[in-house]
């Protein structure tokens, strides 16, 4: 008789200073966790060496609330930390199989910015991951020039056409495209590039992505 062994995934989601609000606190809490890259990747090597499969970030692009008395008591609400692929970039020099994911905002961006997680998927070895998210902070929304957010339908809508539009940038080099042949004096293969030519609702893309393919592309 054989026994099933359901697979698990183990995920740590990493907070500056741990999840609770004044945890900052403690007196052997790391205070300035958020921009403290040695701390980050101490916790990558530990939750690496303990055979988790990922490591999560969230990430904003404005601050949660406007209560000044509020917020200077708290290390969350995106006060103080890294810009988050410049953090995944530093952590994957020094981790070799953990997964490396974070969130990416369609709203506010242009599908073209997948080329950002690209460069993470590249030295990484394919271990960049994308969660793609749509916020509902309106203060986000006033620093990409918009006096208010998209409406959960429209940033639902949008965030659909992203993905599209994205996997299409990946699909835009064949995995060996690149031939980098000296001899021949041919860096990349003409046919094996196929440009984007996107026309929807909320983006137009013509272009392709100025990378080899993505390792992760086909997962």
């Amino acid at each position: 008789m054989t026994t099933r062994q359901d697979e698990m995934t183990l995920g740590l989601f990493i907070y500056p200073a741990d999840r609770q609000i004044a945890a900052w606190r403690h007196p052997a809490a790391q205070t300035d966790a958020g921009v403290n890259l040695r701390h980050y990747q101490a916790l990558a090597r530990v939750a690496e060496a303990a055979k988790f499969d990922l490591i999560f970030f969230a990430d904003g692009s404005s601050t949660r609330g406007d209560d000044v008395e509020v917020l200077s008591r708290t290390a969350h609400s995106y006060i103080a930390q890294f810009e988050l692929l410049t953090l995944l970039s530093a952590l994957s020099a020094v981790t070799e199989r953990i997964g490396l994911v974070g969130p990416s905002q369609p709203p506010s961006t242009s599908p073209f910015m997948w080329r950002k997680f690209a460069s993470l998927d590249l030295p990484s070895s394919g271990r960049a991951g994308w969660n793609l998210v749509t916020s509902s902070n309106e203060r986000e929304a006033r620093n990409f020039s918009r006096q208010r957010h998209f409406s959960h339908e429209e940033r639902s809508s949008r965030a659909g056409e992203f993905a599209d539009a994205a996997v299409g940038l990946w699909n835009s080099r064949e995995e060996d495209a690149f031939l980098r042949d000296k001899a021949v004096g041919l860096f990349f293969h003409p046919a094996k590039r196929h440009v984007l030519r996107h026309a929807g609702k909320h983006f137009r893309v013509e272009h392709l992505l100025s990378l080899p393919r993505p390792p992760g592309a086909g997962r």
